[in-house]
This record gives C-alpha cells, sequence and structure tokens, in this order.
C-alpha cells in the first residue's frame, strides 16, 4: 500500500543537502504542530526527494513507522500509531535519521525485530531522534527545575523549539514525570485514511 501511495508522489532526486536544510523547518511545524501540519512537512520533504506517507496502522502490527530506498529517492512510511505527537515526531525524526545515516540497501522498521535489524544503527537513528525534538542538554536544563509547573514546560518548549507533549513524553518515557502529568500537551494525530 505505502510504495502505491509514494508512487503519486512526484519527487527530484534524492538531496542530503537539502533534507538536511528543511529539518530545521520541519522541527518548526513539530514544535506549531498546526491543523496541515503533515502536509506541510510533506512538501519540505518532497522538495529534498524523500517521499512521506501515512498508511493506517495494520492490527496487530507493531510499526510505528519505517524507511526504505525506491530508485532514487527515500521513502518514510508513518503509521499514526498512539495517534499522539510526540510519538510521530519521534518516529518521523527515526526515520529521518536512517536516510541521512545509513546507505540506500537496508530496509528499517521501527519497534520491530527482524532478520536484517541492526540494533547499532537502530540507535544511532534514535539518538538522530532525540537531538532534532529534544536534546540531551536540553532534557538536563529542564530537570534542573525541582518542581515544574505546566507554564515551565510550555516555556521550556518555546525556549528549545518544540512542543510542550515532546518534553511531558520524554520525561513520562524515562519514568521521570508520572503518566497522569501533562495529559492536556499531548495532541492527537488523526491523519486521512
Amino acid at each position: 500500500m505505502g510504495e502505491i501511495q509514494s508512487e503519486e508522489l512526484d519527487a527530484p532526486v534524492y538531496s542530503e543537502t537539502k533534507f538536511k536544510e528543511v529539518l530545521p523547518e520541519i522541527k518548526s511545524l513539530m514544535a506549531e504542530h498546526p491543523a496541515d501540519f503533515f502536509y506541510q512537512m510533506q512538501q519540505l520533504c518532497l522538495s529534498a526527494g524523500v517521499k512521506v506517507v501515512h498508511t493506517p496502522c495494520i492490527s496487530k502490527a507493531p510499526i510505528n513507522g519505517s524507511t526504505r530506498w525506491l530508485g532514487d529517492n527515500p521513502f518514510i512510511q508513518l503509521s499514526g500509531r498512539y495517534k499522539r505527537n510526540d510519538i510521530f515526531w519521534f518516529t518521523f525524526f527515526h526515520e529521518a535519521g536512517h536516510i541521512i545515516k545509513h546507505g540506500k540497501k537496508d530496509i528499517f522498521l521501527e519497534n520491530v525485530k527482524y532478520a536484517e535489524y541492526d540494533e547499532r544503527k537502530e540507535k544511532e537513528a534514535d539518538r538522530f531522534a532525540v537531538i532534532w525534538t529534544l536534546s540531551d542538554e536540553e532534557e538536563s536544563e529542564i530537570l534542573e527545575n525541582d518542581n515544574l509547573s505546566e507554564q515551565d514546560i510550555i516555556n521550556f518548549a518555546k525556549k528549545f523549539n518544540t512542543h510542550p507533549a515532546i518534553i511531558i513524553g520524554r520525561l513520562q518515557h524515562k519514568k521521570l514525570l508520572p503518566y497522569t502529568v501533562g495529559k492536556s500537551f499531548f495532541e492527537k494525530v488523526e491523519l486521512s485514511e
């Protein structure tokens, strides 16, 4: 299904330079999360020769995203699994990391162990996503505050050009915040089927 979707997208030959140039704009989309964020992100990626599509999550298939090359173009397929903006954006930047850091021959499926699974490459892609969503240095600065308020989270998100849900999601994932805190910051990712 994803490959059929990608055929509908017209893209120039991939340019790593251009892709790196548009990543800060995509990060700003992550921070702002406008209603048409997916379309804007898709257009920025297409300008660099990267095809991005949304394919609805298949029942019992625990895949958030995948990356592979189709001819001269890298192809990112996002499932929108969990339908939360923090997970969606981490997945996007993880897949972007595979494009920039790894070769054309590999196929990457996030959160799935498979025959060609390479733990080192997965960790590199995770690291890339951490740097682009909320760096370790930024996280450390946030954690210097003993009593984080919701306003603190909003202020840090603005300061670091990220979304408050990214901060909350990261701290919850690391078990530094209870899952009951900050639920209002998560935005539902509803992409058309």
